[in-house]
């Protein structure tokens, strides 16, 4: 299943109200966010917002390698404003997440990590493919990475 549409069921699922009865449909009332449970609804939100940080790396590897994007979405990559982890960061920081210690670490390194992919892109529009390739395999994937370590330490508490 594309990462697409596995985010989508997900949210699906995650959205769906428990059904007590189980010959109907699945119900995983654990795995669900209440209001009995606000640390597993912490942690489901920045799971997403990993998953969404991982499928936008997807578009722009497919933007990287000249692929066209899915019907339906925009011809440019969101900014780190407005890709969906930058409207979560937005969202979280008047939050208790945004309380974090390492939440102002995240918001510069996503931040960053979109810059170095906007450089690499136009290292690459303009042929200059050793020196994207050098860029990609170096500071964007420390920062790709940081990026994810970042969300890890805000999920664990």
């Amino acid at each position: 299943m594309p990462l697409s549409r596995f985010v989508a069921w997900w949210r699906d699922l995650m959205m769906r109200p428990a059904v007590a009865d189980e010959t109907t449909a699945p119900s995983w009332p654990d795995s669900r966010p209440t209001s009995e449970s606000p640390a597993l609804a912490h942690e489901l939100d920045v799971q997403t917002a990993i998953i969404e940080h991982l499928e936008w790396c997807l578009l722009f590897n497919d933007r990287l390698a000249g692929h066209s994007l899915l019907p339906g979405q925009p011809s440019s990559l969101p900014g780190s404003a407005d890709s969906k982890l930058g409207q979560w960061i937005r969202r979280a920081g008047s939050e208790a997440v945004g309380r974090h210690p390492a939440f102002a670490a995240l918001r510069d390194e996503h931040r960053r990590f979109h810059d170095l992919a906007e450089q690499a892109l136009n290292l690459a529009r303009q042929n200059r493919m050793d020196q994207a390739s050098t860029l990609l395999n170096t500071d964007f994937e420390r920062s790709r990475v940081r990026v994810i370590e970042l969300l890890r330490q805000i999920q664990n508490g």
